[in-house]
């Protein structure tokens, strides 16, 4: 249930990839990082599909490699080629949910407009960003590099 007291309905929505990653859906992005119940399905998707296309984009040379393994999907690659399997797939939904709620959480004050509605740990900007560095650190862990990177100018 959110302030506005509405609960939250799960949306099980699927939205289809590249055929390569998995796919997604809006009822486990509510569930695993709790929108709050004022967002229309819509905006949800529509955050979501945003988010999954930066990510795609990238990973685009991650998948390239893999692909030249012989790997046709993530969630499908053989644990011999891919033995850490699950938690790539675990990583590349936490990167695309992450990125999608930092999206929401930064558009949540047009959401809703009233001053008794105003929620600081929803509209805060290192909120925000907070949601888009656990997205990168996800993406960096496909990518095989660490969280921390120094380059020689």
């Amino acid at each position: 249930m959110s302030f506005s007291g509405r609960p939250t309905t799960l949306i099980d929505q699927p939205i289809a990839n590249d055929g390569f990653w998995p796919d997604l859906d809006v009822a486990e992005f509510q569930r695993g990082y709790r929108l709050p119940a004022e967002y229309l399905v819509e905006l949800l998707v529509d955050g979501i599909t945003l988010a999954m296309g930066e990510i795609n984009l990238d990973l685009c040379r991650r998948q390239l490699r893999w692909q030249a393994l012989g790997i046709d999907t993530l969630a499908t690659a053989d644990l011999v080629l891919l033995p850490r399997r699950e938690l790539m797939v675990l990583s590349y939904k936490r990167a695309v949910y992450c990125r999608a709620k930092s999206y929401l959480l930064a558009q949540f004050v047009t959401v809703v407009r009233r001053e008794s509605a105003e929620n600081l740990a929803k509209e805060a900007p290192d909120t925000a960003a907070a949601f888009l560095a656990f997205s990168q650190q996800a993406v960096r862990l496909i990518q095989g590099r660490s969280r921390i990177t120094a380059e020689l100018l």
